[in-house]
Formats: C-alpha cells, structure tokens, sequence
C-alpha cells in the first residue's frame, strides 16, 4: 500500500488514539471532532441530528448579532469539509483491507448538545451522501487498529528513520 503523508497522518491520529496518545498533525481538529464532544480549543464537532444525519458545529464566540456573513461561514466550511471525505473514504479502505477493525456504537452515547451551544456554535448541514455515510461509519464506529495496521504503521516509522 503506498502511503502518502495525508495516508501517514489518518493512520497516526488512528493509532495514537488507541494507545491513548495525542498526536499533532493538521488531522487532529477532525479526529477530534469525530468523537462529536463539545470541548474548549475544537474548531468544530460533529454532533447527529439521527444517525444517517450529521451537522458540523463550527465554535463561534462572536455574538450573534456581529458574526461574519453566511457566505463568508460557508465559504470557511467548505474549507473544513474538503477534508472529510478523503479521511472517511481512506478509514473505510483500510477497514475494508483488515487494518482496522469496526464495530457500531450506540448512538445514544454520542455526547449531547451543551444547553448554550447556540451561543458558540454554529451549524452546517450541507453535505451530500457521500460524506453523511462516510460521517455515520466513522462516527458512529469503534475503529480498532489490527496488528495489521501496527506493522504498516512500523514499517513506514521505519522508513523514515532510514531514509
């Protein structure tokens, strides 16, 4: 499988989860987001309205009345969302190929809406299927990692020590 640095990165962020690690790449704001919590220094979240219906919550603290314009919002979520289907599509690949393993969670433990989210949070709801699927799978998944995923994940770790 060949492994570019976006392909590196997802796998890291996958793994570095697991062993309960944090890593710092220009993934991390998605991987965070996926676990749909609404904590302090997200940028955004994915909170589901069901589970084939997915909103991206974008933190906001400008009062409502002095936000930027709904163009310039998404404009600065299409930005966002350029993101997710490579990593939805990438996580379903090595799914696929054994790398991973997936099993649904309950989407009753997906966390709630905090009471004041309108004041900091805005929403964004429009995305075509391919990315609401993609959303569902890894959202509403435990993605664990195979030894498979380990051994590639070593292999190219070696690679760059090398090289």
């Amino acid at each position: 499988m060949f492994l570019d640095t976006f392909k590196k990165d997802v796998i890291n962020n996958i793994i570095t989860a697991e062993d309960g690690g944090v890593v710092h790449n220009k993934l991390k704001p998605y991987f965070r987001a996926f676990t749909g919590a609404f904590t302090p220094g997200m940028s955004f979240t994915f909170y589901f309205e069901a589970t084939n219906k997915p909103v991206m919550f974008v933190y906001d603290p400008t009062p409502i009345d002095r936000r930027s314009s709904h163009a310039s919002f998404i404009a600065h979520c299409d930005r966002i969302k350029a993101n997710i289907l490579p990593i939805t599509d990438f996580i379903r690949k090595l799914t696929d190929d054994a790398y991973l393993s997936a099993s649904p969670t309950e989407f009753n433990d997906r966390p709630a809406l905090p009471p004041d989210y309108a004041n900091y949070w805005r929403k964004y709801k429009q995305f075509y299927s391919d990315v609401m699927t993609g959303l569902s799978f890894v959202c509403c998944s435990r993605l664990r990692p195979t030894q498979k995923l380990y051994d590639l994940w070593i292999k190219f770790n070696a690679d760059r020590l090398v090289g």
